[in-house]
């Protein structure tokens, strides 16, 4: 099977080829608007194209004619999402429109942010209701995926973090290295959700895409906590002193993007459908401690 894996150069586009690695009569062709790949040794083929311009993009795939594309492309700063509402538009919605409407089946994947926050965490079933113009491009280009072909498949995440080649520095990463350089954080206490490592992330990707899946899946790491009792796990995990960490609420930090507060994500479906159930942060922090070891 030949998949081809749009922002293959980001975070989750890097542990995809990470973990796609080795699996049996799987050819991974990768997709970035960077001029070479971050990881060329797991990819048969890459192409530099801009994923906005829908011409380029839709010859790309004409030319590498894939069996299976996966999405790992977007605009994640959902402040600058809200403020330039036009180009979250067309990277996090109509891109994915573009790509659906060839027919190939599609991996998009998308966001808690689909949700409020009232009454989180979220079972794939729940009611949507998104507070931001991310959040609702999002939510839209779920239904441009499933319209697309009926094996394609939407899989809800959050919070993602780990390990990638120039990847933006993760929640843990800011705490850790603030708190070594005794440094004081403000952390809010009234935002929820379940930290997720990308690895673990593919790996559930991966695995529903194997076992013929499709629909809507909620990917999401075991544990259901607030930012601030991450960073507390961080420093405890690490042994810095947690006196540094202080509180704060959403309100204070006047951000441009509404947040969904309460929010989380179940992921009974993925472990029901693929025996895939995703580790808790005290694993993640030691799958990296010992990641980065090696």
């Amino acid at each position: 099977m030949k998949v081809l894996i749009t922002g293959c150069n980001g975070l989750l586009g890097q542990n995809l080829l990470r973990t796609g690695t080795g699996r049996k009569d799987l050819e991974m062709v990768g997709l970035g608007i960077e001029p070479e790949s971050a990881l060329p040794e797991f990819l048969s083929q890459y192409h530099p194209v801009d994923l906005g311009n829908r011409e380029a993009l839709i010859e790309a795939i004409q030319k590498i004619a894939p069996d299976f594309i996966i999405n790992a492309a977007a605009i994640t700063d959902v402040d600058g999402c809200e403020r330039n509402p036009e180009l979250n538009d067309r990277i996090n919605r109509d891109v994915v429109g573009w790509m659906a409407a060839t027919g190939i089946p599609l991996v998009q994947v998308s966001t808690d942010y689909v949700f409020d926050g009232v009454s989180g965490p979220y079972s794939e079933n729940d009611p949507v209701h998104p507070l931001s113009h991310y959040g609702r491009a999002k939510l839209e280009s779920e239904a441009l995926t499933l319209q697309g072909s009926p094996h394609s498949l939407v899989v809800r995440t959050l919070l993602l973090w780990g390990l990638g080649k120039g990847a933006k520095k993760s929640f843990t990463d800011f705490v850790q290295e603030s708190l070594a350089a005794e440094k004081s954080v403000r952390i809010v206490t009234d935002q929820w959700g379940n930290p997720t490592l990308a690895y673990d992330l593919a790996l559930a990707i991966w695995a529903l895409m194997e076992n013929k899946r499709s629909g809507i899946y909620h990917a999401a790491g075991e544990d259901w906590m607030s930012r601030f009792d991450w960073a507390v796990a961080v420093a405890a995990f690490y042994g810095f002193n947690a006196s540094l960490i202080q509180t704060a609420v959403t309100a204070d930090l006047k951000q441009d993007a509404e947040r969904p507060l309460k929010s989380g994500l179940r992921s009974d479906k993925l472990l029901r459908d693929t025996g895939i159930k995703l580790r808790g942060l005290q694993a993640q922090l030691e799958w990296l401690r010992d990641e980065r070891a090696r």
